[in-house]
């Protein structure tokens, strides 16, 4: 009869012995991050500012084997002609974005789309109103393209 009682008290001492405190989550609510405050950032370089002022906002919002981020852009028109530096999975939040792809393949994304621009990628990127969205990159990619 102790057998039993001795194997759950000690299976119990092995599990919460590796349990720690979790992280907290982070909730990705788009009506908040639609309205969260951005800090201004560097613009982009003048040389690939087709067109527009390119003023720039960015928020971190997570950062560890990837990060979470809120950006926002005046409108511009952005020349990708070298190679996009990181996989970047993009959720836009307001505004309308237009990707034309190098050989001319064009692609419009409006609030609550969902894209992928993959490494390499090359073309413009056209936010005709002010735009907004959450993008998620690896830390590392993130990281090395800002050196």
């Amino acid at each position: 009869m102790k057998k039993p009682i001795f194997r759950i008290a000690l299976l119990l001492a092995i599990v919460s012995f590796g349990v720690q405190a979790a992280p907290e989550f982070l909730p990705l609510d788009t009506d908040e991050l639609r309205k969260m405050e951005l800090e201004s950032i560097p613009p982009f370089p003048a040389e690939i500012v087709l067109k527009g002022e390119s003023e720039n906002w960015e928020q971190v919002l997570h950062q560890g084997d990837f990060v979470v981020a809120v950006f926002e852009a005046s409108p511009a028109i952005i020349d990708i002609s070298e190679p996009f530096p990181y996989d970047e999975f993009v959720l836009v939040l307001e505004g309308e974005v237009t990707l034309t792809n190098i050989d001319g393949g064009k692609q419009t994304y409006n609030p609550g789309d969902t894209f992928l621009v993959p490494k390499g990628w090359r073309g413009t990127w056209e936010m005709p109103d002010k735009y907004r969205e959450m993008i998620i990159i690896e830390t590392d990619a993130w990281v090395a393209a800002e050196e």
